[in-house]
């Protein structure tokens, strides 16, 4: 394979740049916030993280949030462009996963799971960025088809990380440590750490301090997110026995409905849910109108109202009224209900009408026989919120 000779202010790209854990390429960088209290630590890592995904757009994401633990994730996808002319571009799109580990007086800071979409390919950062198949024999070059990748990644990372460095620097945090000491960041050490230096605060004087989200709108107080693999209960009874209302629909106009039909699992490397509707439902149209949806879990003491929105339609009925719930508006824009333990948002991902031809089950094909087909409905789960 061919290589590129490398100017000598460019070996910082060479053997070692891109770092690897137990085979996987990870960046990571730790900084030292001696004295400050792991919560205000976390709060600021949430407001960096939080307007950094969302300034991204696409698909990114604060995906996990755990104060108790001091741990949260991002999922972020975001462009690398190589090169930028009149007449061609030569990008590619690069997602990659951001965790973050607070604890008093310092945080890690790791980006993991990176891959890359390029004009028809698909491939990793451990297939296409490290040091095994970048680079030479004798770790001095890189491959020419690497190149850009390895670079841009590493550069990438490094001003990630110097972002986060400035955020810390910004303000105060507070420490809350038993000598109530106010910790300031004050740029980069030597070393490429922020440094810290404690200031006793002035007599009947509070630190300077802009609280971040804790991650839960306004709407789901009482909820708090979860990672979708931690989505309690057994999903066979919670559907069959329990059933749930998938809701459709934005502020403008929304219906719910109930259903027991449906699952939890993985496809593409996502987790998702899937569900089942009838097209002549009026859930339907709102479902292929609008791209993301909800799928809602409630306790026994509200099967009435589960039995009324199964029962009548929105068509004709104020269902809302009808059935005694409270709506509510998620992150996503959909709609959900206040009583509801458990709260699935999704992203529409797959939308197949079936065949009920292709039935196995004789039972079920002839009493389907000549009724309108379903359709089945996979969506990324994008947050989970509980009681």
């Amino acid at each position: 394979m061919p290589v590129m000779s490398f100017a000598q202010d460019d070996g910082k790209y060479l053997e070692g740049a891109v770092p690897e854990t137990d085979g996987k390429v990870v960046f990571k960088k730790e900084y030292d916030l001696k004295g400050a209290d792991r919560d205000a630590i976390y709060e600021r890592v949430y407001e960096w993280l939080d307007k950094r995904m969302k300034a991204n757009g696409n698909d990114s994401r604060v995906s996990y949030t755990n104060k108790e633990e001091g741990l949260m994730a991002a999922q972020g996808e975001e462009y690398l462009v190589f090169s930028s002319k009149a007449f061609s571009l030569d990008r590619s799109l690069m997602s990659y996963n951001i965790v973050a580990f607070c604890e008093t007086g310092k945080c890690e800071i790791r980006i993991e799971r990176i891959r890359y979409k390029y004009e028809e390919g698909r491939f990793t950062a451990e297939e296409q960025i490290s040091d095994k198949v970048a680079l030479n024999k004798n770790k001095t070059a890189i491959f020419r088809g690497n190149k850009k990748f390895r670079v841009y990644t590493v550069d990438f990372a490094g001003k990630l990380f110097e972002d986060m460095g400035t955020a810390f620097g910004l303000r105060n945090i507070t420490s809350v440590s038993q000598s109530q000491q106010a910790v300031t960041a004050t740029g980069n050490d030597a070393a490429g750490n922020v440094a810290i230096h404690h200031t006793q605060p002035q007599q009947n004087t509070v630190a300077e301090v802009t609280p971040a989200s804790s991650g839960v709108p306004a709407t789901l107080q009482g909820y708090k997110l979860l990672a979708p693999d931690k989505i309690p209960g057994n999903i066979i009874k919670m559907l069959g026995e329990d059933w749930m209302l998938i809701t459709a629909g934005t502020d403008a106009r929304f219906n719910m409905m109930t259903a027991s039909w449906g699952g939890l699992g993985v496809l593409y490397g996502k987790p998702v849910a899937t569900c089942f509707i009838n097209p002549a439902r009026y859930t339907y149209q709102l479902m292929e109108k609008n791209d993301t949806y909800t799928l809602t879990f409630y306790t026994e003491a509200h099967r009435e109202a589960l039995k009324y929105c199964g029962s009548n339609s929105g068509r004709d009925t104020d269902k809302v009224k009808g059935s005694g719930l409270t709506p509510i508006t998620v992150p996503s824009g959909g709609k959900a209900f206040s009583e509801a333990w458990l709260i699935i948002e999704c992203r529409k991902l797959v939308g197949q009408s079936l065949n009920h031809d292709a039935l196995f089950d004789e039972k079920v094909k002839s009493d389907w026989a000549g009724k309108p087909l379903h359709k089945m409905y996979i969506g990324e789960i994008i947050n989970v919120w509980v009681k």
